[in-house]
């Protein structure tokens, strides 16, 4: 993604980063200055920082508390467990006072200061201390960290009353040094902005290639069952909104859809029993739906290319109906015709399974699906089925 690393001389050179959308800050990064040339790798000491997605890094050796925080984990002791880590550290606020964020490979997260251009660790640790007078053992918490920013955001007369409501956490941390700013009337150079959802919005449209299935459990629907019904190829398209969850650069997502979809099934069965002696029963089914398919989705970037798997569920209701069975009996010179409802008892309301596997590139993406329905029979004599397979070419709006 594009990027920009600043040297030690705070020099900035612009290019393209690496970006893993780091959960634990990175011990090194690859930048190139142009796409097509050859990537270059950087330590913590080798630059001053980094800045990608609206992220700024900075480069340097801290200490670092490395106590569990979990309550099952904790011990009994009271003593600052202290690692000294070289890494790429997180600027939460930029200016006249700074704090940074730093999580190592253990999933413990740290909180930094600068005071005469040194990073200072805010301490916090939770341990287990057996209580004499009772015998049981309680939580303990060394908060030094609210005296640390006492002092250092002392020019705020009344940053206590906001600290003593401040957890060891990035959002109430950040919120603090944004309190100190205003009431200090003045600026920080950077804050960070907590990740958000992204929003695509887009339509589809392709091809529904469609079968349906009978089982019968006998009685007059076993004639349903004995019919083979061709597949059904129709139009199918719709309207997408695909939601990127924060971090992972929005591999995850959540895409919706009102999509529409329909099949109609056409079929002669014809019985004879004798000369001039015979049964023809025509079968027609067909049904349209519109469609709510929810689907979570994991992209994954080849280059400028996206491969994309979905998986979800589809809701569909009836908005169309073709039901339809016409039976001409023949007997000698006598023929009766008779027209009613191949069923009787419909399922309007489809509930399906969906599949996928697709590609993106720029805004266009093409898809294969797979999904399969409940059908559309209620009756208790004969069990129904769909099976739909969709191609689909997608282009999104924004």
């Amino acid at each position: 993604m594009k990027g920009l690393i600043i040297k030690k001389n705070k020099d900035t050179l612009r290019g393209f980063v690496d970006d893993r959308d780091w959960d634990k800050n990175p011990d090194q990064i690859r930048f190139k200055t142009r796409l097509d040339s050859s990537p270059s790798t950087f330590l913590p000491l080798d630059i001053h920082g980094f800045s990608v997605d609206n992220i700024i890094y900075v480069g340097g050796v801290v200490e670092a508390e490395v106590t569990e925080l979990n309550t099952n984990d904790l011990e009994e002791n009271p003593k600052i467990n202290i690692e000294i880590d070289t890494t790429f550290l997180q600027v939460v606020v930029g200016g006249a006072k700074e704090l940074y964020y730093y999580k190592n490979k253990t999933d413990r997260e740290n909180f930094y200061i600068k005071r005469e251009g040194q990073l200072d660790l805010l301490v916090y640790k939770k341990y287990i201390d057996e209580q004499k007078n009772t015998g049981k053992a309680v939580v303990i918490e060394n908060k030094k960290y609210l005296g640390q920013l006492t002092l250092y955001l002392k020019e705020c007369p009344d940053i206590n009353s906001k600290l003593k409501n401040t957890s060891y956490n990035e959002g109430d941390l950040r919120r603090l040094f944004n309190y100190y700013y205003e009431c200090t009337s003045t600026e920080s150079s950077f804050t960070k902005t907590k990740n958000k959802l992204s929003f695509e919005l887009g339509a589809i449209t392709g091809i529904s290639i469609s079968s349906l299935n009978f089982t019968s459990y006998g009685g007059f629907e076993a004639l349903l069952a004995r019919k083979n019904y061709d597949s059904s190829v129709n139009f199918a398209g719709g309207l997408f909104l695909n939601i990127g969850l924060p971090k992972n650069l929005s591999k995850w997502s959540i895409n919706n859809e009102l999509f529409y979809s329909s099949y109609n099934f056409k079929d002669t069965f014809t019985e004879v029993r004798g000369e001039n002696n015979f049964t023809i029963t025509d079968t027609e089914l067909g049904y349209s739906y519109i469609k709510l398919n929810n689907l979570v989705r994991y992209t994954y970037p080849i280059g400028n290319t996206f491969l994309y798997l979905n998986a979800g569920v589809s809701n569909g209701f009836a908005i169309n109906e073709t039901n339809k069975l016409t039976e001409v009996f023949q007997f000698n010179e006598r023929r009766v015709i008779t027209e009613e409802r191949a069923l009787e008892d419909v399922r309007k309301y489809e509930q399906g399974l969906l599949f996928g596997l697709g590609v993106k590139y720029n805004r266009y993406s093409l898809e294969f699906r797979t999904e399969s329905g409940t059908g559309i029979d209620l009756n208790r004599n004969l069990g129904s089925g769909t099976r739909r397979y969709f191609l689909l070419l997608g282009y999104r709006f924004n």
